[in-house]
């Protein structure tokens, strides 16, 4: 049952506002497999839409719950379908933690390996700093390159994708890199920066074989910078159903129709805590920290390029609502796309209805 959204035209606002827009889909995606019953009790699933919709403009757009490989319950609300490529913001990321890893499966990258030995003088400073010098592929992965400037560089946040790559390379490093958790999306950037120079190709365009492919995943679309870089840490767009392929792929840890397409071992790492985001932050003991923190799904842990969560799950994370949590312990995947600002309670959907379900 499709539901219509809270109020339409405060939603439409925003979406201009926001520069959330959607695209029309194309056929040729292969389908995930439905179940065609299920033992499991979703009546209550629907409620999601119904938590999430309490801001004026807050609202839930679709849920896709998968249980051993197969679709037990798919919902889209009012004005949103299964066809629509919805965009990913920062899930985007993970694609391209995957792309590296990738790389590093085909020899063409190492985690130790320092950015700076990938960048020319054309766009590095005329006197490296010593931590910029330090800063390898890892410190990038797992948000922890001692970049300063936030998300963007001051021409991403006046909407303009000129010279991203020299304006992020010669932005301050503030901290020694792999000591602190600081979220930048131009570490994403920089991510697809270094595939591009190893393979010759558009980020896009290297996943497109390796995974997107293999995946079934033919209804996509990556935005890129002026230099013909795909932006890495966000511009991705995808069906529901394919952000719920790249879920299931992760619980398959790397394996799609009989195929080891990447490397367990790289998965298993992908999705662990590498860092944590109170790390360099707070005084008191870890244990302690730990203790305070175990249920909140915003400290649990970072892994590359996505984010560690309660019950031994991680997810793909982007701004205003969009999650792929992929649930090892329950053989399943939950999939949620959405335009929220209060989106710690639309994620608490997936504890408070979901979980305990499945």
């Amino acid at each position: 049952m499709k539901r219509k959204l809270s109020i339409l035209a405060g939603a439409a606002l925003l979406v201009l506002a926001v520069s959330v827009w959607f695209m029309p889909a194309h056929s040729g995606d292969k389908p995930l497999k439905r179940a065609k019953s299920t033992s499991i009790n979703t009546s209550a699933y629907g409620n999601a839409f119904k938590d999430v919709a309490g801001h004026v403009v807050d609202d839930l757009h679709s849920l896709m719950v998968l249980k051993d490989g197969e679709i037990i319950y798919e919902e889209y609300a009012v004005g949103h379908d299964a066809d629509e490529l919805h965009t990913m913001w920062s899930a985007s990321k993970t694609f391209t933690a995957t792309a590296i890893g990738f790389a590093v499966q085909d020899g063409l990258v190492s985690l130790t390996d320092h950015v700076v030995d990938y960048f020319d003088s054309t766009v590095l400073p005329k006197h490296p700093s010593k931590w910029l010098k330090e800063m390898t592929v890892y410190d990038l992965l797992i948000m922890s390159s001692g970049f300063s400037n936030g998300n963007f560089t001051p021409d991403m946040r006046a909407g303009r994708m000129s010279d991203p790559t020299r304006q992020t390379l010669n932005s301050e490093v503030t901290f020694k890199p792999g000591t602190k958790w600081s979220y930048n999306s131009m570490n994403s950037y920089l991510l697809s920066a270094i595939i591009t120079k190893v393979t010759g190709q558009k980020m896009a365009d290297y996943l497109d074989a390796k995974l997107f492919k293999p995946l079934g995943i033919r209804n996509y679309y990556w935005e890129e910078s002026d230099e013909g870089i795909n932006s890495g840490g966000w511009g991705l767009y995808l069906t529901t159903e394919s952000l719920a392929k790249m879920g299931q792929f992760f619980l398959q840890r790397g394996e799609w129709d009989g195929k080891q397409l990447l490397d367990s071992e790289w998965i298993e790492d992908a999705m662990s805590p590498h860092i944590y985001q109170w790390q360099g932050r707070n005084n008191l003991p870890e244990e302690q920290i730990l203790e305070v923190t175990k249920n909140d799904d915003w400290n649990l842990g970072y892994g590359y390029q996505m984010w560690c969560c309660q019950h031994g799950a991680a997810r793909l994370d982007g701004a205003w609502g969009q999650f792929c949590t992929i649930l090892p312990d329950k053989n399943a995947v939950v999939v949620m796309t959405a335009l929220a600002e209060d989106t710690k309670t639309e994620y608490r959907t997936l504890w408070k209805y979901i979980y305990d379900t499945l």
